[in-house]
């Protein structure tokens, strides 16, 4: 007698709508199928190939400072000297006209820097790989003088503790068009990176995620009075802005979709902060890159996944933990959140450290002790305005932001509102797994306070600047809220 032959078992109900809704729009079905080596070779082999570009990068970077150190030093003397009898070098800080005050300790750096007399005997390379600057401000103003007047005047190359990447832009429009023309051009980049920004976000996660994420900072920071004020916070935020466009574009791209165009753009993003800024808010764009990869995945999820028919359709409180639906969509959104939140520092630590390297292979091991001894002061160093304990440099930031903006009080009630409103929109319309989704795409706000404490004397000493980070954060939550509450559509 023959053995009946069992019928073959049929795939629940949540994975037959699934493939039905793949069959209707010309999907090839999906298999949840676990990654194979050939998965893992593939990933091995990017991670060595984003490696490998990192490294060459470096030498762009180092070539890129040896041209802007070339730019002459008689027309960029010329020029400071004007501004110094115009009175448009200095003071150290100045109000900001928004409540706070601005760096102009930091712009007379930057003004300064590779600045020496003309017949200066070092050779370029001497001068690129260490970074001779003038004092700033009042003891600068005297070394201009001093210049314009044919004296000697030599500084030590040794401000090679930063990559000084600004110099690309600062040197050769210095020499051209003098410190107005600075600040001119300052502005113009950080409102074309600004632009960029929202628009790469805008095109790939919706409207209110992009405005959730840029507005912040615009609107309850004095980041808009800096090319005016501080150019070289104007070039920073560009950075800053510029790394966020490219992470979108890249996240978004149809080469690099998912987490490898994510860990592409942060880590381009991660290196050309790294080059350009002088540690003023590094972590606004380590979260900002993190979230935008997080919402463009999300976004890119909502416009080509299943749609929320396909799922249970019961009531919130009879669905699933977890839904094929919200599955579909936490997992690319989790993969890029992550690729961008490590490739964002790798880069960022890389090139910061080639850039030790460089200056150690001219001038000698001398250099690590130099680095050693200023990071210890930024992470720890005991001063009078430094709180040692435990959340103090984060509740100053938080307090300097609520304290010197006038509108951060008004824009954190409306970010309340819309999170609270959001959230249960969300729950409405896919249950409370949703707030899983909020959750990963909200992670990376956590990196601001993270970098206060690790860096507790930077973050209490120059809390006037670095409290921008505050409102960036608060943005990527809202963000976060916003694009967890969007239906998912085909």
């Amino acid at each position: 007698m023959t053995a009946p032959v069992p019928a073959p078992s049929r795939p629940p109900p949540s994975t037959r709508r699934s493939l039905r809704a793949d069959e209707r729009a010309g999907r090839p079905a999906r298999r949840s199928l676990p990654p194979g080596p050939g998965a893992l070779r593939a990933t091995g082999r990017f991670a060595a190939e984003w490696v490998v570009a990192l490294v060459l990068l470096q030498l762009v970077l180092l070539a890129g400072l040896i041209g802007a150190q070339a730019v002459p030093n008689g027309p960029i003397v010329d020029r400071l000297a004007q501004a110094v009898a115009d009175g448009d070098y200095g003071p150290a800080y100045v109000s900001d006209g928004m409540g706070g005050r601005a760096d102009r300790f930091t712009e007379c750096v930057e003004l300064g820097y590779g600045v020496s007399s003309p017949d200066d005997p070092r050779s370029l390379w001497f001068r690129a790989t260490g970074g001779p600057r003038l004092e700033s401000c009042d003891a600068g103003a005297a070394q201009v003088r001093a210049l314009a007047a044919g004296e000697q005047v030599l500084p030590p190359a040794t401000y090679y503790r930063y990559w000084n990447g600004y110099a690309l832009v600062s040197r050769p429009v210095l020499a051209t068009l003098g410190v107005p023309g600075v600040r001119m051009v300052s502005g113009a980049l950080l409102a074309a990176a600004g632009v960029a920004a929202f628009a790469a976000l805008r095109r790939r996660a919706g409207t209110a995620a992009a405005c959730a994420l840029v507005l912040p900072v615009a609107v309850s920071t004095n980041a808009l009075a800096m090319p005016a004020l501080a150019f070289t916070h104007a070039l920073a935020l560009a950075a800053i802005a510029a790394g966020v466009a490219l992470t979108a574009v890249a996240a978004g791209s149809a080469r690099l979709r998912g987490w490898r165009g994510a860990a592409v753009g942060a880590g381009g993003a991660g290196a050309l902060l790294a080059y350009t800024d002088l540690l003023t808010t590094p972590a606004m764009s380590w979260g900002l890159c993190a979230a935008a990869a997080g919402a463009v995945a999300r976004g890119t999820a909502t416009r080509r996944g299943p749609s929320e028919e396909d799922d249970d359709g019961g009531p919130a409180g009879a669905r699933p933990a977890l839904s094929p639906v919200l599955a579909s969509v936490l997992a690319p959104v989790l993969a890029s959140v992550l690729a961008a939140g490590a490739a964002w520092p790798v880069a960022y630590g890389v090139t910061w450290v080639s850039r030790w390297l460089v200056a150690a292979a001219v001038q000698g091991p001398g250099v690590f002790a130099a680095v050693r001894d200023k990071s210890a002061e930024r992470l720890d160093g005991a001063a009078r305005a430094v709180d040692p304990s435990f959340g103090a440099p984060t509740a100053a930031n938080v307090e300097r932001w609520l304290g010197t903006a006038p509108t951060a009080w008004p824009l954190l009630v409306v970010a309340a509102v819309v999170v609270v409103v959001a959230l249960a929109l969300a729950v409405q319309r896919g249950g409370a797994s949703r707030l899983l989704l909020a959750a990963v795409l909200a992670a990376p706000a956590l990196v601001v306070p993270a970098w206060y404490e690790v860096l507790s004397n930077h973050s209490q000493v120059h809390a006037f600047f670095t409290y921008r980070s505050v409102p960036a954060a608060l943005g990527v939550v809202v963000a976060a809220c916003v694009l967890a509450a969007a239906p998912h559509r085909r």
